[in-house]
C-alpha cells in the first residue's frame, strides 16, 4: 500500500499535459465546424431570417455565420465569438447551430422511457 502516491501524480501529469483535449482545428481538418444565423451586431437570430426563400427576407439585414472551430451552442440574442466569417449565403454541408428554432444536423435528446418513472401496484 506504500505505492498510492503515485496514482494522484500521474492523474496530476495527465492533466497537466491536457490529456483528452482536441487542439482547435479549422473545418475540414477535424470534427467541429458551424454556421448560425446572426444580425448585423453578430447576436444570434432565427435561421429563418437568413433564408432567401422566405416571404419577408430583407437582404443585408442578416447573415450567416461560420465558425470553424466547434464550441458551444448559442441561444438567439447572444453574441457569436471572435475568429469566423460572413456570408449571405449558407456553407453547404455546414450544420447550423443555436438554441431556440429546429435545426438541421443538430440531435435532441430526452429521457424517453428511460427517464419516466413508475410505480408497481401492490
Amino acid at each position: 500500500m506504500k505505492k498510492l502516491w503515485i496514482v494522484p501524480t500521474l492523474a496530476a501529469a495527465a492533466i497537466a499535459a491536457g490529456c483528452g483535449s482536441k487542439p482547435r482545428q479549422p473545418q475540414g481538418q477535424g470534427d467541429g465546424g458551424w454556421q448560425t444565423c446572426t444580425d448585423q451586431q453578430g447576436r444570434v437570430v432565427d435561421e429563418r431570417q437568413c433564408d432567401q426563400q422566405a416571404s419577408g427576407y430583407r437582404p443585408g439585414l442578416f447573415r450567416w455565420y461560420y465558425y470553424p472551430y466547434g464550441g458551444p451552442i448559442y441561444p438567439l440574442g447572444y453574441g457569436v465569438p471572435l475568429g469566423g466569417t460572413y456570408s449571405s449565403d449558407p456553407r453547404a454541408g455546414v450544420p447550423t447551430r443555436s438554441i431556440g428554432t429546429p435545426r438541421t444536423g443538430v440531435v435532441r435528446g430526452g429521457f424517453g422511457k428511460t427517464g419516466s418513472s413508475s410505480t408497481a401496484a401492490s
